[in-house]
């Protein structure tokens, strides 16, 4: 009786762990198509304080499409600034239901970031270098999306990072 007893709970701790696989992956790929229009090349204008400027960043679905992997390019600005480029992965984690972010750019900067997603609008919070943070990506058709933020302090004067980006045909 015992023996059988062990059956059964070993059986329903395997269903139930196929279960929660089964609910990961759809969850997982359902979160991944409501970001599919992101995936394309983008033109981008963008205002940080009294700057404002151009860049292109283009995103494509990678690693079995667990992922979209995302390159910038900023060009060099009228102050001298160096170009930058940039490689960033974005993804969905079922198990913490969560959006994740994280990338390095070729100025020494790298950024990691935890989102949640309500409807077109994905809520992103800093984890690293430091918490605190955010910037908000909001869908406002497939061929359109902003981002609002962060903000933080630049030449002793609070600035907001506003873009626009624009799908390229």
């Amino acid at each position: 009786m015992k023996r059988k007893a062990a059956v059964y709970v070993v059986f329903a701790v395997l269903s139930l762990a196929t279960s929660f696989q089964a609910r990961a992956q759809a969850l997982l790929s359902q979160e991944m198509q409501s970001a599919q229009f992101f995936v394309g090349t983008w033109s981008c204008a963008h205002t940080v304080g009294d700057f404002s400027g151009t860049y292109k960043t283009t995103i494509a679905n990678s690693l079995d499409n667990r992922w979209l992997r995302q390159t910038y390019d900023f060009p060099a600005t009228s102050d001298g600034a160096a170009p930058v480029s940039a490689e960033y992965f974005i993804g969905y984690d079922p198990r913490s239901a969560r959006w994740i972010r994280l990338g390095a750019m070729s100025d020494g900067l790298y950024f990691a970031m935890v989102a949640n997603r309500n409807g077109n609008t994905w809520h992103w919070t800093y984890v690293l270098p430091g918490q605190g943070g955010s910037a908000v990506y909001t869908k406002k058709s497939d061929s359109l999306y902003t981002v609002d933020g962060p903000s933080y302090n630049q030449n002793g004067k609070p600035v907001t990072e506003h873009h626009t980006c624009r799908k390229s045909p």
